[in-house]
């Protein structure tokens, strides 16, 4: 009985232990990194990526570009269109500036015919605006000028002039009874108003002078060529009834040269600037038939005015 108890212990252990086997399969793990296998070599470990760090907001905002101060940029009217650009130079132009002046001062007789001979020194008053179209530097400027003046002249004391004069109408058919007559007159006085314009060219000589680039005081100088109309009448006195007045009107045109000297100050949003002013002018009239009516003239003028 031993023999058997034995084969059968036997035959029931190997049957237990091959069925655990099939239920609990062996897994196997590779060999930790650096441990040795035979026969196999291991690869080198991957290296880990380099990132910069990510640049801050801040620092994008307030890094301005080589040789500016902390926390400005660049204006976009001191170089050539960039990448990213909205509003800077258009065909490599600089910007346009605006500039509303006043002006005033005396109006001296140079010349002219028998009217212009007739006057004495008067005064002009003026206004306008300008448009600056700067160059890139903004040291340069065409100009365009567009104003309204008012000139008037008194006439000189004992210079008689002969007027065509209206003859008088029938009070039955209202009809001349005579030819129109020539009679003497004195000049009491000659208004005229104009609607200017010109074009001219600037320069400035301490640098840039159109806003938001001009460093400090300026002085700028410049000249113009342009052209007047408007509407004249002039006043006379008859010699033999000065209490009696005759008016004659007409309409005028005219050229003029001006030359200016300016000083200029910057001020935040604005430019205040004040100084001088000559124009010589030439107006062609024909107020006082037969008598010439030409009139040549020099302003000297006080300006003033603000440009933004």
């Amino acid at each position: 009985m031993t023999p058997m108890r034995y084969l059968l212990g036997t035959v029931l252990a190997g049957v237990l232990g091959g069925s655990a086997a099939a239920q609990s399969p062996v897994t196997s793990y590779p060999p930790a990194v650096g441990s040795a296998v035979p026969g196999v070599v291991p690869p080198p470990p991957a290296a880990a990526p380099v990132t910069a760090p990510p640049a801050s907001p801040t620092a994008l905002l307030t890094t301005p570009p080589t040789g500016l101060p902390q926390g400005s940029i660049e204006s976009p009217w001191v170089g050539g269109r960039r990448a990213g650009d909205c509003c800077g130079p258009v065909g490599a132009n600089g910007p346009i500036g605006y500039e509303l002046y006043v002006r005033t001062g005396p109006n001296l007789i140079v010349g002219g015919e028998d009217l212009g001979l007739s006057l004495t020194t008067g005064w002009t008053t003026a206004g306008g605006g300008r448009a600056l179209f700067f160059n890139p530097a903004g040291d340069r400027a065409w100009v365009l000028d567009l104003g309204l003046s008012y000139t008037y002249n008194e006439g000189k004391d004992q210079r008689v002039l002969g007027v065509f004069t209206p003859a008088a109408l029938d009070q039955n058919t209202n009809e001349p009874v005579s030819p129109d007559e020539v009679n003497s007159f004195f000049i009491r006085g000659l208004h005229r108003t104009n609607f200017n314009f010109a074009v001219g060219r600037d320069w400035f000589l301490r640098g840039a002078g159109n806003l938001g680039m001009e460093p400090g005081p300026n002085w700028r100088v410049g000249g113009d060529v342009g052209g007047h109309w408007g509407t004249s009448h002039v006043d006379l006195l008859p010699v033999s009834d000065p209490g009696n007045y005759l008016r004659k009107t007409s309409v005028t045109h005219g050229v003029f040269l001006g030359t200016h000297a300016t000083y200029e100050r910057p001020l935040g949003a604005y430019i205040l600037f004040g100084g001088m002013r000559a124009q010589w002018g030439y107006t062609w009239a024909n107020l006082i038939a037969p008598v010439g009516s030409d009139v040549v003239d020099v302003n000297l003028l006080l300006t003033a005015g603000v440009r933004y």
